[in-house]
């Protein structure tokens, strides 16, 4: 016998040939969704591809929207992660640190074409993907503000300033990305980096400005 009483089977647990499942579907997502796209997404073709039976599917997601959901959300975090952990990990001022940041989430969602497809191009396609980008977009946003406040000393509190020029930089950059995913910038990526890094350091420098004349800031530390 190679399953044991514990529930291990072959050396695995349940619990963790559940995982790899769920892992196996989510790597064909990505590649039917970010090369097909979104309409191309089928049960039956995820399982075919994932080399699980379809009865397995609904083990871990509910329908395909969860699975696209889940896709998008594992995208967008990774795109964070490294952006926070370039942030607190490069030495120097606040310049070094916001394009190092930039530099790794633009290489983080666009070293792989199908990751930046979903996490762009994919979304306008789903009203739920868009309202998950949105969301993945407010993250971003609030990394941004967390960052400024320890690079920039400013105090907890609700800041206006500080929250309009986080919308904005994200907005903007996200969308110049998009452009130049689909070649309405044709620059090389390392100079998308440096135009959107430009653009980040710039506005987080007039930052102090902004925060003298508009109502609800917090006050200085």
């Amino acid at each position: 016998m190679t399953r044991a009483s514990n529930g291990t089977y072959r050396g695995t647990t349940t619990d963790e040939r559940r995982e790899q499942r769920r892992r196996r579907l989510l790597d064909a997502a990505l590649d039917i969704v970010g090369t097909q796209g979104l309409a191309a997404l089928t049960v039956r073709g995820v399982c075919e591809q994932a080399k699980v039976g379809p009865r397995f599917f609904y083990e871990s997601f509910t329908d395909l929207d969860a699975l696209a959901e889940a896709l998008l959300d594992e995208v967008q975090g990774a795109t964070l992660d490294a952006a926070r952990s370039a942030m607190i990990d490069t030495p120097g001022g606040p310049e070094e640190k916001l394009r190092a940041g930039v530099a790794a989430l633009i290489i983080a969602v666009t070293d792989d074409p199908r990751r930046a497809n979903i996490a762009f191009a994919q979304a306008y396609g789903s009203e739920m993907l868009m309202r998950r980008r949105f969301e993945g977009m407010r993250r971003v946003a609030e990394l941004l503000i967390e960052q400024t406040r320890v690079l920039l000393d400013i105090p907890e509190g609700e800041d206006t300033a500080l929250t309009a020029l986080a919308q904005l930089i994200t907005g903007g950059a996200a969308e110049l990305i998009l452009v130049w995913l689909d070649g309405g910038l044709k620059v090389e990526r390392p100079v998308l980096v440096g135009i959107v890094a430009d653009y980040v350091v710039a506005m987080v420098d007039r930052l102090p400005g902004m925060r003298t004349r508009l109502p609800g800031t917090a006050a200085p530390g």
